[in-house]
């Protein structure tokens, strides 16, 4: 088995088994291992898919030292030049981003996320479900190791297209060094799916004293208007300067 594989839909229900049964197989991130131990699950099940199309060499986020926030921006633009653009269905797509943490960068997600990696052993199934495994839903693009990085640099680039004041580098610099307001804004598909809001959002947000909005309080609220207002008119024949105003108008008043 290549370790540059996808897992098929009987694989990956076989990893969320032993993710429950057996999370220190994930923890120790031993691939050979957990291989193993999917191979005594399934017995003769095919686990198997196609293999992984890998742009670029990505493992050496494999060397990193330790885990933290501050590393975000970085392995971000590891991550999507090892990846490249993809559609949003691959994007959700769940196998893909199980088989690069277990398979292709098994130590990333255990040191990566090792401050908050809870002492209950109760606790560790669902910490590893959550950050090794899951893929397709709002909390993986928050939580899932290598899909939170792909989304964080894809949106990053995706909203440069519509400004002229940020580069990609800024952009993505300022949803990773901010994730109260970057998961405010995953948590809501329809912003999510308008790229051009999302850079007047930004634009908003790196002018002058708004670094308030990044509390969650602030960007919750801020972001559920906007998120009304998009799913009663479209947004989307705006201009710049419009959708500017519109974030301005959206933007709560911040309190003495």
């Amino acid at each position: 088995m290549s370790q540059y594989q996808f897992v098929n839909e009987n694989g990956l229900a076989t990893l969320m088994s032993l993710s429950q049964e057996k999370p220190g197989l994930f923890l120790d991130a031993n691939p050979d291992e957990l291989v193993v131990a999917m191979e005594m699950r399934a017995g003769t099940s095919d686990l198997w898919d196609a293999p992984l199309d890998l742009k670029a060499d990505i493992t050496s986020l494999n060397e990193i030292e330790q885990g933290g926030p501050d590393t975000d921006a970085r392995n971000a633009r590891v991550v999507r030049n090892g990846l490249g653009h993809l559609p949003p269905s691959e994007g959700l797509n769940e196998h893909r981003w199980a088989s690069i943490n277990c398979f292709v960068l098994p130590r990333f997600a255990s040191v990566r996320w090792s401050r908050v990696q809870p002492e209950d052993p109760s606790r560790l199934p669902s910490f590893v479900k959550r950050h090794w495994l899951d893929g397709g839903q709002v909390g993986a693009r928050q939580d899932n190791s290598i899909a939170r990085l792909w989304w964080l640099a894809e949106l990053s680039a995706r909203a440069a297209e519509h400004t002229d004041l940020y580069s990609a580098d800024e952009l993505l610099d300022a949803m990773a060094n901010n994730v109260n307001l970057y998961h405010q804004l995953l948590s809501r598909p329809i912003l999510l799916s308008r790229s051009k809001l999302i850079a007047a959002v930004y634009e908003v947000f790196l002018d002058g004293d708004n670094d308030y909005l990044g509390s969650t309080k602030y960007a919750n609220e801020m972001l559920a208007s906007l998120n009304f207002e998009a799913a009663q008119v479209s947004l989307d024949f705006m201009d710049m300067s419009e959708l500017r105003q519109a974030v301005e108008e959206a933007k709560p008043p911040k309190e003495p």
